[in-house]
C-alpha cells in the first residue's frame, strides 16, 4: 500500500508540475499592448500554480467560492459608504463606495475610481467582490460597487431586473460617476455575467463609454454555449442548481413587484430548474427579446470584439466550464489591437486560486491590482500614447 501511495503521489506532483502549472498564455493584435501589460503586470511572465490539492476545474471553482464566501463571515466588511442612485424609471441602483483618503497622490477630486460589476446574484458582499474592492483601496484608489437592481437583499421600485444584454443602468451609472468626479479617472472590472454587462457597454458605446480602459473575468463570450455547458448533468447539479436558487431568492424578495407584471407568471419562474428556463420565463419579456435566441445573441461578447475601442483585458481559464475554451474568439481578438485575452491552463470560474491556499491573494486578484495600477501609472504615455504634459 505504501509502493501505490508513493507512485500515487509521484505520478499526481509529475502531472501538476507537467501539464497543470504553466505561464498564462497572452492574445492580442497589439504588440504595444502586449508589451505594456508584460512589462507593468508582472504576472503574465510567471508561471501560474493553482491550488495544489484542488486543481480540477469543478472542484477549484467550488472550494474557492465556498472558502472566499466563508472567510467574510469571520471579517467585518469594507466600509463602504451607500449611494442610492435614482433611475428615469422609476427605479433605484445601490452604489457601494470604498473610498481612500490617505496617500498624497491624489485628492478627492483627482483619485482614479474603478467601478465594480458583479456576477449572477453577486453583490458587495461576495467574498471575490470585496477583494476586488480592497484590491483597488490597497493601490491608493476608490472603488464602487454596482449593485445590481434587486440583488444584495435590496427591493425593486418596479419590475425592470438585470440581464446580460442590457447596459441601460451600466451607462447610467457610468455618467452619473463621471459628473460626480469629471476629473477622476474611470475605470470598470466585470466579473462573469458582470463581465459580459461591462463588455456590451464598452461594445456599444466604444470611444464614448467614459472609461479608460476595462477588465472582465470570468466572462462567458458566448451564452448559449454556456447554457449547453452548464445544462450537461454534472454542470447541472453543481452550478446551474446554486444559479437558479440565487436567482428564486432575488425574485421571492421581490415577488410583490413582480406580481403587478401582465408579463410575467412569477410561479411559473419559481419552478424553473434552469437559468435557461428563468431567461425563457422571466427575462426575455420583461426585456422585450422574441426569444431566448435573440436573447443569447444580443448577450454575447463573441459577436461583438470588433466594437471595442478602448484598452480591455480579458481573464479566462481554460478548463472553465462557463465560458469553454472552444467558445473564445480568439481569432477576431488577435485582429483587434484594443483586446488582449489572458488564458490561463487552469483557474475554474473566478477561482484562479493561490498554490495552497485558495483564499490568499489570488492570479485574479494579483493581476487586477497590477492592471489596474498600471493604466492609472503609465496608460495615457505607455498604453495610449500621450504625452507627460
Amino acid at each position: 500500500s505504501l509502493t501505490i501511495f508513493i507512485g500515487l503521489t509521484v505520478t499526481t506532483v509529475t502531472y501538476y508540475l507537467t501539464c497543470v502549472v504553466k505561464k498564462p498564455l497572452l492574445i492580442t493584435g497589439s504588440r504595444s499592448y502586449a508589451d505594456f501589460l508584460q512589462r507593468r503586470c508582472p504576472v503574465l511572465v510567471q508561471q501560474y500554480y493553482p491550488t495544489v490539492w484542488c486543481f480540477t476545474s469543478r472542484v477549484h471553482t467550488i472550494v474557492c467560492a465556498i472558502l472566499s464566501d466563508l472567510m467574510t463571515t469571520f471579517k467585518k466588511l469594507p466600509c463602504y459608504r451607500r449611494d442610492v442612485l435614482p433611475t428615469p424609471d422609476g427605479g433605484e441602483i445601490h452604489l457601494d463606495w470604498l473610498d481612500h483618503h490617505g496617500n498624497g497622490h491624489h485628492d478627492n477630486r483627482t483619485r482614479p475610481i474603478v467601478v465594480i460589476l458583479p456576477g449572477l446574484s453577486g453583490h458587495s458582499g461576495s467574498g471575490y467582490v470585496i477583494r476586488l474592492a480592497q484590491g483597488a483601496h490597497n493601490k491608493g484608489y476608490r472603488s464602487v460597487v454596482f449593485n445590481f437592481r434587486g440583488t444584495n437583499g435590496t427591493k425593486l421600485k418596479t419590475s425592470m431586473f438585470y440581464c446580460a444584454a442590457d447596459t441601460t443602468d451600466t451607462q447610467h451609472v457610468v455618467s452619473y460617476i463621471r459628473k460626480l468626479y469629471p476629473d477622476a479617472p474611470l475605470m470598470a472590472v466585470g466579473a462573469s455575467l458582470g463581465g459580459m454587462i461591462l463588455f456590451n457597454y464598452v461594445a456599444k458605446y466604444g470611444k464614448d463609454c467614459g472609461l479608460v480602459a476595462a477588465m472582465v473575468a470570468s466572462m462567458p463570450w458566448d451564452a448559449a454555449k454556456t447554457t449547453e455547458s452548464l445544462e450537461e448533468p454534472v454542470n447541472w447539479l453543481l452550478f446551474n442548481t446554486s444559479l437558479v436558487r440565487g436567482l428564486r431568492r432575488d425574485i421571492l424578495l421581490n415577488r410583490e413587484v413582480f406580481d403587478k407584471d401582465s408579463r410575467v407568471d412569477v410561479d411559473h419562474i419559481l419552478k424553473s430548474s434552469t437559468v435557461a428556463e428563468i431567461d425563457e420565463r422571466m427575462t426575455i419579456k420583461l426585456f422585450g427579446f422574441k426569444s431566448v435566441h435573440h436573447f443569447y445573441t444580443a448577450a454575447s461578447a463573441c459577436n461583438k470584439v470588433h466594437q471595442v475601442q478602448i484598452p480591455l483585458l480579458c481573464l479566462n481559464a481554460a478548463d472553465d466550464v462557463f465560458a469553454p475554451f472552444s467558445s473564445i474568439p480568439t481569432e477576431d481578438i488577435k485582429n483587434n489591437p484594443h483586446i488582449a485575452l489572458v488564458v490561463t491552463s487552469h483557474g475554474g470560474h473566478i477561482g484562479f486560486g493561490d498554490w495552497l491556499f485558495p483564499v490568499r491573494e489570488s492570479f485574479i486578484d494579483k493581476l487586477y491590482q497590477q492592471y489596474i495600477h498600471a493604466v492609472f501609472q503609465y496608460g495615457d504615455e505607455e498604453l495610449l500614447g500621450k504625452k507627460k504634459k
